[in-house]
């Protein structure tokens, strides 16, 4: 791999009291200030009244109630990222839906095959599946309640969800009202020590891409490896190997012949935060690695691009970088927040979305990138994870205890801040 050359006390609020009607009050009982994210432990599941009831239909924060009731927003309303006047779906692009997820939990990454077979994972084992018309939890192994990090299928019948290395679980898709999840032994169980597994990704049911905390093995020969890979054997059974590579990857994008990975290298070298890595396939059939600068010190933690010519990555500060035409180098994009983003999808390069902490949605147009509005419930704005869409009106955004739904332009509705 070519190396990069290195580019060259928070306030206290007081907790004010929000005077809102009884439906209000409703919405806010429903919503914590926080989601916990459990890692590789096992913890005690919660209850099933601790569950989102987050609905996709018109908040009123000013309604008639026959009383009006006093409720601790948790925030200052003079803070940025707390929520004192709730938008109801008729005037937000975004809109909250059930989830039935508990409260504690957060959703870490989404995908879907079409707007009626669409998934998502996150902490406490969760993994859910959206019809079309509602929400609902597909149960795994009940002792597993490690966070799933990252979901991705070929299809309907062939999705995979990732949280260690040895935590890898398969469904051949949803089918009367449920799923059946196996988990697969994949090629990490025989590791000595396990590694968190970051993302899922791949081309088809041959070529599935696992990445993971990166490690040095000594087999099949010494070196750094960060990415599991799964292809057809020539019998029509299945081989995992280790493939080499430098840092902890946080997305994929790409095709099977012109790959990219986002990753975080800087326990090698502490510059190497934002790394942007493009593979393409070398003399043996295994992908050849090459750094291209990206011009960010931030952590880059997603990417997409509508096609090669045209790929962004966003991550920490704020952080956006375009790449065009092949050029050499990332372009450094105006952004309009300083948030961290984690998660961006586009329907086509003129129709892009990134989200990040503290309820942060951007768009772009096919000139610049502006905040966009969302229904949240009064309190803490939560931290927006990942994004999805089968289309420019059908787009998904999950995070800390909320799944948000875009259906497309509407009426009246404040699409940005």
């Amino acid at each position: 791999m070519n190396p990069i050359n290195p580019p060259g006390g928070a306030p206290r609020f007081r907790r004010d009291k929000i005077i809102l009607g009884a439906s209000a009050l409703l919405l806010a009982a429903m919503v914590p200030s926080f989601a916990s994210c459990a890692d590789s432990e096992q913890t005690e599941a919660p209850s099933e009244d601790a569950s989102t009831t987050l609905g996709e239909t018109s908040i009123d924060a000013g309604s008639d109630a026959a009383a009006d009731v006093e409720v601790d927003s948790g925030c200052s309303p003079s803070d940025p990222n707390c929520v004192s006047h709730v938008l109801s779906c008729d005037e937000a692009a975004w809109c909250p839906v059930p989830t039935t997820v508990s409260t504690l939990y957060s959703l870490t990454a989404i995908w879907g095959s079409s707007k009626s077979d669409v998934w998502a994972v996150g902490s406490g084992g969760t993994i859910i599946h959206y019809d079309g018309t509602a929400w609902k939890k597909t149960p795994t192994d009940p002792a597993i309640l490690n966070t799933f990090r990252g979901v991705w299928g070929s299809g309907p019948n062939d999705v995979w969800v990732v949280s260690m290395t040895d935590v890898i679980f398969h469904t051949t898709g949803f089918a009367n009202g449920t799923a059946t999840w196996t988990r697969e032994p994949g090629p990490g169980a025989a590791l000595p020590e396990q590694r968190t597994a970051t993302t899922v990704w791949g081309t088809s049911a041959d070529d599935v891409r696992i990445g993971f905390l990166p490690r040095f093995l000594f087999d099949p020969g010494p070196g750094t490896y960060n990415q599991w890979v799964k292809t057809a054997e020539p019998d029509g059974g299945a081989k995992w190997s280790v493939s080499r590579g430098d840092g902890y990857i946080h997305a994929f994008w790409g095709t099977a012949n012109d790959l990219w990975y986002v990753a975080d290298n800087s326990e090698a070298n502490g510059w190497q935060r934002g790394m942007t890595v493009h593979g393409t396939p070398g003399a043996r059939g295994e992908m050849e690695w090459v750094a291209v600068e990206s011009q960010s010190t931030s952590r880059l933690e997603g990417i997409w691009g509508s096609g090669p010519n045209d790929i962004w990555a966003v991550g920490d500060n704020g952080t956006i970088r375009h790449l065009v035409n092949g050029a050499s180098r990332w372009d450094i994009v105006p952004s309009p927040t300083t948030e961290a983003l984690h998660g961006i999808w586009g329907s086509g390069p003129n129709d892009v979305w990134a989200v990040g902490d503290n309820g942060t949605i951007l768009r772009f147009d096919g000139s610049s990138w502006k905040k966009s509005t969302a229904a949240f419930a009064i309190g803490k704005k939560p931290r927006l994870a990942a994004i999805w869409g089968s289309g420019p009106n059908d787009v998904w955004i999950v995070g800390d205890a909320v799944a948000l739904h875009y259906t497309g332009p509407k009426p009246g509705v404040q699409e940005t801040e």
